[in-house]
């Protein structure tokens, strides 16, 4: 079976097949490169359990419209199931791509805002901590910014896309 999912207007290819008379085990293609097979060793409300060489690995999913979000050790994926209309169009900083919103990549609960209105932070700092879904997701800035607002305090519960943090690009010195 094939399927065609969409990452920031990539069209990424996931081909799967039953592997031999098992039910349960895989054989993965992504993107034409062959993966290892994997075993589904549980699936349960959200999560489903792979076993990948021998080892489990837990994947969180939340379905949302046309679009999925994936949590695997502590990392989430954003996945589109359509074609996007048209190529979101991204402001480029000094370091690459840069987002000047921060949103929610899923719904959750804020543990720890790590910023403040006005700081200026560097591309890969941790601006909020989330807890979603039974993990901790650190939401980083994708540039050298200005901290232009602040949506959101520790402790509040928070929708899927729900901006949390805005910020405004600044050159680097």
């Amino acid at each position: 079976m094939k399927t065609l999912l969409y990452v920031e207007g990539e069209e990424l290819a996931l081909e799967y097949n039953q592997h031999g008379d098992s039910d349960d085990v895989y054989d993965l293609v992504w993107n034409g490169q062959a993966q290892q097979p994997a075993h589904v060793a549980a699936i349960r409300d959200d999560t489903i359990t792979f076993l990948v060489d021998g080892h489990p690995l837990h994947a969180y999913v939340v379905r949302d419209g046309d679009r999925s979000l994936i949590s695997i050790e502590g990392r989430t994926y954003e996945f589109n199931h359509t074609p996007p209309r048209h190529a979101r169009a991204r402001q480029r900083g000094t370091s690459g791509s840069f987002e000047p919103e921060i949103r929610s990549p899923m719904p959750g609960k804020i543990l720890d805002v790590k910023v403040v209105t006005g700081e200026v932070v560097e591309d890969g700092q941790t601006l909020v901590l989330l807890e979603a879904m039974k993990m901790e997701n650190a939401l980083a800035a994708e540039g050298h910014a200005r901290v232009a607002s602040i949506h959101v305090a520790d402790g509040d519960l928070v929708e899927l896309g729900q901006v949390l943090v805005e910020l405004e690009p600044i050159e680097a010195e």
